[in-house]
């Protein structure tokens, strides 16, 4: 290998879709496409909610990101250590009831007209509690179905799943609400859940050595053995940075389509849709090869911070389409990579733990960025929400680069040695 992981050695390339031909993989990320075309369809629709319907600014967007993701940063490592403990799947079937409920019961009082912040403040947070831990359990479910060298092509699919449901979910869901009503959105969704519990149905759930000591014990544990090994603390702060100021898309796109360009929701839809086609690309680049190395995980931050900062400038809709598939690209490679330098570092006993980890530092900061990038957009602008967070990427891209750097020809090979 040469300086670092940016020119790994050859090796075979794995097939694209390689990870689904292992008995479970396909039927799960069935269920999980299904699923996760409701979501982000209640994604846009609740955003458009707030701002056009409601006539939320920024910072009350921040609020619903605070109830939607503060769950995962307060519950999130609590619940990889439970993903370690328990059955998954009965983890996975409890919490996708609770999220569907939310969603139904946003769909009650949209339909009859009871919406208010309130309301929705209520029903975020009630959803951010079961994502708090669904998230983590259904990702370390992924490396119960698929052997360890076929993870990082299993997480990069993932990537792909959640990605191109997106483009899909946004783009139907725009047009839903203009034409139907964001009600509709919601009742989907709120049906969709029922996908993810067929697919659950029949999996195998191997569960790994059972934890000795308490949760508590076993998150701490995690927490000090990845800070401990400098390639994933690099991982750590990196993803925490851009995470918290340039992921925050459903407070800036709303803005940006509302205050910028003056479009309606099927507009917000597209600028979605079209971030999310490049997150796919990115993802299934990143599927395509041998492993993940830190080059392609740094490179894919300093494509977000390009395509955040030509966002922030586009003199037209058309222009900020055009910015919006850079900015995809660069986070489908930085997510898919992300995944994969975590988990192929990790023991399969501690998996679901450390992957919480990920969960916290990059749903978890939404809550603590959300509110900073609405307070941005309400004093100066959509405009400087979005350059904020182009920033705050090439800032995380500049320290991943030089860290990186520093660890010289150390590679990514061998899993860490997480103790029980």
């Amino acid at each position: 290998m040469s300086n670092g992981a940016l020119d790994p050695e050859p090796e075979a390339v794995p097939s694209l879709f390689s990870s689904l031909g292992y008995p479970g993989s396909k039927r799960y990320f069935l269920g999980l496409a299904l699923s996760m075309v409701g979501t982000w369809m209640q994604s846009i629709a609740l955003a458009w909610l707030v701002v056009k319907v409601l006539n939320g600014s920024g910072r009350e967007l921040g609020l619903v990101s605070i109830f939607q993701f503060g769950p995962i940063l307060a519950l999130g490592m609590y619940a990889g250590a439970l993903s370690d403990r328990f059955d998954k799947r009965t983890l996975m079937f409890i919490t996708q009831f609770f999220m569907g409920s939310a969603a139904l019961l946003l769909a009650f009082i949209d339909f009859t007209n009871r919406e208010s912040m309130s309301a929705v403040y209520l029903l975020s947070a009630v959803s951010g509690l079961a994502s708090a831990f669904d998230t983590p359990v259904r990702r370390a479910m992924i490396g119960d179905l698929v052997p360890k060298e076929a993870l990082p092509n299993a997480m990069s699919i993932n990537t792909g799943v959640m990605t191109s449901t997106r483009v899909l979910g946004m783009a139907i869901g725009g047009y839903v609400v203009r034409y139907a009503g964001t009600e509709w959105c919601f009742l989907i969704n709120g049906i969709s859940y029922v996908a993810m519990m067929i697919a659950l149905v029949g999996l195998s759930n191997r569960r790994h050595a059972t934890l000795s000591s308490s949760t508590e014990s076993g998150v701490l544990v995690a927490l000090r053995v990845v800070w401990r090994l400098p390639e994933l603390r690099l991982v750590i702060i990196a993803t925490a940075i851009t995470a918290t100021l340039t992921f925050n898309y459903q407070t800036t796109f709303p803005l940006m389509v509302k205050q910028v360009f003056h479009y309606d929701a099927d507009s917000l839809g597209a600028l979605f849709a079209v971030t999310s086609a490049g997150t796919l690309a990115g993802a299934m680049a990143s599927a395509k090869r041998p492993r993940p190395t830190l080059g392609w995980f740094t490179i894919g931050i300093a494509m977000m911070g390009v395509g955040a900062g030509f966002l922030s400038i586009a003199g037209s809709f058309a222009w900020g389409l055009v910015a919006a598939f850079p900015l995809g690209v660069g986070g489908g490679l930085f997510m898919a990579q992300m995944s994969g330098l975590l988990t192929s570092q990790t023991e399969p006993s501690m998996r679901g733990r450390v992957l919480a980890l990920q969960t916290v530092v990059f749903l978890g900061s939404t809550p603590i960025g959300g509110p900073i990038v609405g307070a941005i957009s309400d004093e100066y602008g959509a405009r400087w929400a979005s350059a904020v967070g182009g920033i705050a990427a090439l800032a995380a891209a500049m320290y991943a680069w030089s860290a990186h750097r520093r660890l010289g020809t150390r590679g990514l090979h061998q899993p860490a040695l997480l103790p029980d």
